[in-house]
């Protein structure tokens, strides 16, 4: 590639990360206001804003970034969380320490008498929910768990009296696939009451206004559901349509969510490579109100209600579109009310084709295909075959600066769904079980052969991935090792019994919940199938390897053996360490680090047509 064109391509880079990402938005108790994420300094500080309009209030200014908020009830304070602590900003000035300790909290919440404010703590090493009452002075010592301690709490909600919180958690030791809704008292004697889970996935679990009913999602049908729960066990589809799946992730802003009149449910659908805003009548579930309610297809997350009922708030992206927060009315023009766009990119890319294939042993899989401009029968041009985080995810239409460089790069770049991905129901989820760095791969693989019989196809293929897609980018490099020219690894696994031992606690869960454990006599032949580290002798492309040295879930340590392998074996590879990062790059300087380095690995050793 002429030094020029790579230039001209090094600069779209540096413009496409120019402007911060809103995120996480969340609605004043007035229904004018709106706070949500940004990044300002180098950290995610809290934005306040009028949702009609105005000036921005900046009102975080912390060393570590902001994690989570939440408006007090009377909308004059925000409840935050910055690296270990608790803290509270009031809009007209002033914050305080509520709580804090070493082994973090997550996900406040505001009680609905606005007297105390509820955390997801790992003080006693399981994730329980505790009560932190607003004081003069910070506590000391976090109060009692409300929930038991052997249970790991994803996500909760409050009853309107206070009185309650349901929450999510799998609590059967025998099966980790089966996830179960229980209500706890706040105070006074112990209770708990199980009212979904018991024989499938029930999530979110979010309290109608009537505090007798529940929304949520569940499985039981094969596919994920939006249903109505009654306190006392009834359970209604809301949305039952035959072969369909709701989002239904373990991120609290990834739930159903009704409405605060009761009448209406707001959900994300899956669509292959994005996922739509639906909503539904709750008292029937056959008024679709405007069907879906997002103005392109993309990527959209963190659903919340304004307070009169009338709209939502949702964050949406695409390809072609950067992450901001829209408002989406029942009835009316969706609007966009922050804009984080680059002032200058050149023509976006075209919309992905949706691609269907069937496995080697006959599963149907999808994926999207980006093809670069010019790509034909007389034009072919080399594949970056992409396997994505999770592994229970899919690949969703995102603005993501990377692979914008790499299609204006020239290079095609073909996502695939491998076994184990959500949106295709149970079944498809559970073909992943046991086959972790196997069937998965052998989906990558088949992908690729697929993308080789196309027209425009050079016949040369790169895999690249993070997380997740970055083990199976290790894992395809030592599966078909001639098929590679190079590869590209992101913070991904190499040794699966090792990383289980050494990773945080919901990632070991995750990995024992589709695979067993290791010292199982049973099992530890699939952990060891599944590590690439065994293999380092078959890979024959160059790697690339990027991983964060904060990393918890993926510790470091999985990139040094490997490279250590690498070097023994005498195999070319290249490493970058990000100082202060951890399962990801949260800062933009280093995710246009990591851009523009593997951009010039890419183009190093797959070089795209002349």
């Amino acid at each position: 590639m002429k030094s020029a064109r790579r230039a001209e391509i090094r600069d779209l880079v540096s413009r496409s990360f120019a402007n911060a990402r809103p995120h996480a938005p969340r609605v004043a108790p007035d229904g004018r206001r709106l706070a949500w994420l940004e990044e300002r300094g180098g950290t995610d500080a809290i934005l306040v804003r009028r949702i009609s309009g105005g000036p921005v209030q900046q009102l975080t200014a912390t060393i570590e970034p902001v994690t989570d908020l939440a408006w007090s009830p009377d909308g004059r304070a925000i409840a935050y969380l910055t690296g270990t602590s608790l803290r509270i900003a009031r809009l007209r000035g002033g914050d305080a320490l509520l709580a804090e300790h070493a082994a973090g909290l997550s996900q406040p919440r505001w009680s609905p008498d606005g007297k105390s404010v509820a955390v997801i703590s790992r003080a006693r090493g399981w994730g329980q929910i505790v009560l932190v009452p607003l004081g003069k002075e910070p506590l000391k010592q976090l109060p009692e768990a409300i929930t038991p301690s052997g249970v790991d709490v994803i996500s909760y909600d409050w009853h309107p009296s206070g009185e309650e919180v349901i929450w999510e958690a799998s609590r059967d030791e025998r099966d980790g696939n089966l996830v179960q809704l229980t209500i706890s008292r706040t105070s006074g004697e112990p209770m708990e009451r199980v009212v979904a889970g018991a024989d499938c996935w029930a999530t979110g679990g979010r309290w109608l206004p009537n505090g007798k009913d529940i929304i949520a999602a569940d499985d039981r049908s094969g596919f994920f559901h939006v249903v109505c729960l009654s306190v006392d066990g009834l359970r209604r589809e809301i949305d039952p349509v035959s072969a369909d799946d709701v989002l239904a992730s373990n991120a609290p802003d990834e739930v159903p969510v009704p409405s605060p009149d009761g009448l209406h449910v707001a959900f994300l659908r899956y669509e292959t490579g994005g996922c739509s805003v639906q909503v539904r009548r709750i008292a029937d579930g056959g008024d679709p109100v405007g069907h879906r309610l997002d103005p392109f297809p993309g990527n959209w997350s963190s659903l919340s209600w304004l307070p009169d009922s009338s709209s939502l708030l949702a964050t949406g992206q695409s390809e072609a579109e950067p992450e901001d927060i829209w408002v989406l009315p029942l009835h009316g023009a969706a609007r966009r009310i922050t804009d984080s766009a680059p002032l200058v990119l050149p023509t976006p890319p075209a919309p992905p084709v949706v691609v269907s294939l069937t496995a080697r042993d006959g599963l149907p899989l999808h994926g999207l295909l980006f093809l670069p401009r010019g790509a034909s029968a007389t034009t072919k041009v080399p594949t970056m075959v992409n396997g994505h985080g999770g592994p229970t995810w899919q690949f969703l239409r995102s603005w993501d600066p990377l692979v914008r460089s790499i299609l204006e790069a020239g290079y095609a770049y073909l996502t695939i769904d491998f076994r184990g991905s959500t949106g295709y129901g149970r079944d498809f989820r559970y073909a992943l079980h046991d086959e972790w760095g196997h069937g998965d791969v052998h989906d990558l693989v088949d992908g690729a052969r697929w993308a080789e019989q196309q027209p425009w196809s050079d016949g040369r293929f790169g895999v690249i991935g993070g997380s997740y897609g970055g083990y199976l980018t290790l894992c395809a490099l030592v599966d078909e090792p001639e098929l590679w020219a190079v590869g590209v690894d992101r913070y991904g696994d190499s040794d699966l019994a090792m990383s289980y031992r050494l990773g945080d606690r919901p990632g070991r869960l995750d990995v024992e919940r589709q695979m067993g454990r290791p010292d199982d006599p049973e099992k530890a032949p699939l952990y060891r199938r599944a590590s690439p580290i065994f293999a380092t002798e078959k890979i024959q492309a160059p790697l690339l390897m990027l991983h964060g040295k904060k990393d918890k879930r993926v510790v470091p340590r999985m990139t040094e053996i490997m490279a250590r392998q690498m070097e023994i074996e005498g195999k070319h590879h290249e490493i970058v360490w990000f100082d202060n990062e951890g399962h990801g790059w949260e800062r933009r300087e280093n995710q246009r680090l990591a851009a523009e380095k593997t951009l010039d690995f890419l183009i190093a050793h797959l070089p795209p047509t002349a």
